[in-house]
């Protein structure tokens, strides 16, 4: 189900799916590239990652009006070889897959569920600097930091496998829902977040 469209005047599309449908239900969405997604499919054992890869389509299909080809480079970064001209990123977490799509810029996204699991791991990926820009103590704070150095790992390719290094939280604004955040040897980059029941999203 389609849980939110977002359209902006540059053409940019946001868009996240609720995977409350069965795989077959999903399947029924699709005409053109139906026998090509049910082949593709058999590379997946687990059902959960066909909802995912199913999700994602549907929406692409919502925001381009039409079915679509996704491929990866060996880095795992998704493209669109029919829609060249398009850039594009995409995420998952519990029961959610979102993307966002724009014809003339570089796009990172990234959403995680709300889980506790974060408290355990924040001193993997935040520094001491960060600590102090961060409430360590606030789920959702670590959650948008965890967040936001996902969504710029996907924005910038080559980074190295310790991106959580060269990535640096400098600030986090609750009030209106942005993030500034400073890479190693790349350009700094201002994110948007948002808050939702279920998840946290971030994106530049």
């Amino acid at each position: 189900m389609l849980y939110l469209c977002d359209r902006n005047d540059s053409g940019e599309v946001l868009s996240i799916w609720k995977m409350d449908e069965s795989i077959e239900d999903l399947l029924a969405l699709f005409h053109e590239k139906r026998s090509l997604y049910e082949r593709e499919l058999r590379e997946y054992r687990s059902n959960k990652r066909k909802l995912e890869y199913l999700s994602v389509r549907a929406l692409l299909a919502q925001a381009l009006g039409h079915d679509c080809v996704v491929s990866h480079d060996e880095n795992g970064k998704p493209a669109l070889p029919e829609e060249s001209h398009l850039h594009i990123s995409v995420t998952h977490t519990k029961g959610y897959a979102a993307i966002l799509v724009s014809p003339h810029r570089e796009v990172g996204l990234d959403i995680e569920q709300f889980s506790d699991k974060i408290f355990r791991v924040k001193h993997k990926f935040l520094n001491g600097e960060e600590m102090n820009t961060i409430d360590s103590t606030d789920k959702t704070q670590l959650l948008l930091g965890w967040c936001a150095k996902e969504a710029v790992y996907k924005l910038y390719e080559g980074l190295r496998p310790e991106y959580w290094e060269q990535v640096i939280i400098k600030k986090l604004d609750l009030h209106d829902g942005t993030m500034s955040v400073e890479v190693e040897d790349r350009p700094s980059v201002c994110l948007r977040f948002r808050m939702f029941p279920d998840f946290v999203m971030v994106h530049n």
